[in-house]
């Protein structure tokens, strides 16, 4: 692990290793809790191709740059991956999709077809219900609006017959009651601004009767190789609340906080997001 530092020419300083693990080239990491510093590893390989993926997951806590960070070993997912993607969810869990036992760009070989989701209360992955297909080298995956998850492409190798140009859509466990039924999401009806500066206050107001608890944002992000660094986490507990409207303050860090554009999501005390917002982060 490295610091990187972005004042005058750059910079750049050892963090020690992650705890045994090998290197993990085309594996995730995911800061699913930006405040607190919280970062998942999944997966990985000690090569980029012709070599088998790890299912290794650790948690990697981070705090005043140019230190050690804290990691931790945790359990390992139930399958190893290379060329996966994660996806931050409204609710925290991580969704773990796609990706290859056996890295080999530009193939169908080996498919890891079984989501897993983890949770960051119990630090544990559950299995998820199946992709129909490979979504290995090239692959992406997007946290969409309405809180479904997109996971699309792979291949991209000229004329080959292992390019996907589909994609499909996960729709987590969040959105459905016990028997299955749709669950009843709360709705965002107005957001006193659409633009708020690092630090700054918005203020919320809410419709329907599912009882909201908090809020998160989620970055908007890019993803590419297995590599999505632009997405993460900040949950925005209310500090005022009157009848259904509430007041909510982003952290003042503009590194936690960082300028851009973010998904602003309500939630009940069971997970259930709403559809979000965007909002505008910005230093000024």
């Amino acid at each position: 692990m490295n610091w990187y530092g972005t004042s005058g020419t750059g910079s750049h300083s050892a963090a020690g290793n992650r705890s045994t693990d090998p290197d993990s080239m085309c594996g995730n990491a995911v800061m699913y809790d930006a405040v607190g510093g919280k970062i998942l590893t999944v997966g990985g390989a000690p090569a980029y191709v012709n070599t088998y993926g790890t299912a290794n997951a650790h948690v990697i806590t981070i705090n005043t740059p140019n230190t050690k960070p804290t990691v931790a070993t945790i359990n390992p997912m139930a399958y190893p991956r290379a060329f996966h993607n994660s996806v931050i969810l409204p609710n925290g869990k991580v969704l773990i999709t796609g990706g290859q036992h056996y890295a080999v760009g530009f193939t169908d070989q080996t498919p890891q077809l079984i989501p897993e989701l983890w949770d960051p209360a119990t630090q544990k992955f559950t299995q998820m219900a199946p992709l129909s297909i490979p979504r290995n080298y090239h692959s992406t995956a997007m946290l969409l609006p309405d809180a479904t998850v997109m996971n699309g492409g792979g291949g991209l190798c000229g004329t080959c017959a292992t390019n996907h140009f589909d994609a499909q859509i996960f729709t987590p466990p969040y959105l459905y009651t016990s028997t299955g039924a749709p669950a009843k999401r709360p709705v965002i009806s107005t957001v006193s601004a659409t633009s708020v500066k690092v630090g700054g206050t918005l203020t919320i107001t809410t419709t329907n009767d599912a009882t909201v608890t908090g809020f998160a944002l989620i970055r908007l992000s890019s993803t590419t190789h297995a590599v999505n660094t632009d997405q993460r986490r900040i949950a925005l507990a209310p500090k005022t609340k009157n009848g259904n409207t509430f007041t909510v303050m982003l952290p003042s860090d503009a590194g936690v906080a960082l300028p851009g554009y973010w998904y602003l999501f309500a939630l009940t005390a069971d997970g259930v997001p709403s559809v979000a917002k965007f909002v505008k982060v910005t230093l000024k």
